[in-house]
């Protein structure tokens, strides 16, 4: 094994295992986990129905940062960005902030590419904010973006 930084606690393992479950809940399929944390790999590789794999990175933020900035993957969020995004595996992130993992007070969840920086500002990023951890909302983003990338319009 190699060795590589890593910023993933306890606590995001925890919120990694949130998304996990809920995106099983919304009826896909897990096809690989990370376990070892590698910042080039994503945290889980998923497959709906109509077999289209997609990557979900997962990162949670404990505190909610009072200047409404959180910082993501402080140590690699730069190699993070080798995680494949493209039409044949889009890649999301998961941004847990505040609360506990299994219920975040915000969470922010879109392609990968929509987070270009790893200071994050939250009002500025409104739009990538869901209600709530839940799977109609992860499942409506996702099938979204699908029907954007392979619409034959």
């Amino acid at each position: 094994m190699r060795d590589v930084p890593t910023d993933i606690g306890s606590l995001q393992e925890d919120f990694e295992d949130t998304v996990c479950a809920v995106l099983e809940d919304a009826g896909f399929e897990v096809l690989d986990r990370n376990p070892s944390h590698d910042p080039f790999e994503p945290d889980i590789v998923l497959m709906d129905e109509d077999e289209w794999v997609f990557n979900v990175i997962c990162y949670y933020v404990e505190d909610t940062p009072s200047h409404g900035v959180a910082e993501i993957f402080p140590i690699t969020f730069n190699m993070r960005k080798w995680v494949r995004d493209d039409s044949d595996k889009p890649a999301f992130l998961a941004l847990g902030i505040g609360g506990v993992p299994s219920e975040p007070e915000y969470l922010y969840f879109s392609r990968f590419f929509n987070f270009n920086d790893r200071l994050f500002d939250m009002d500025c990023n409104k739009g990538l904010l869901l209600n709530w951890l839940r799977p109609p909302f992860l499942r409506k983003v996702i099938e979204d973006e699908f029907e954007r990338i392979f619409s034959p319009l």
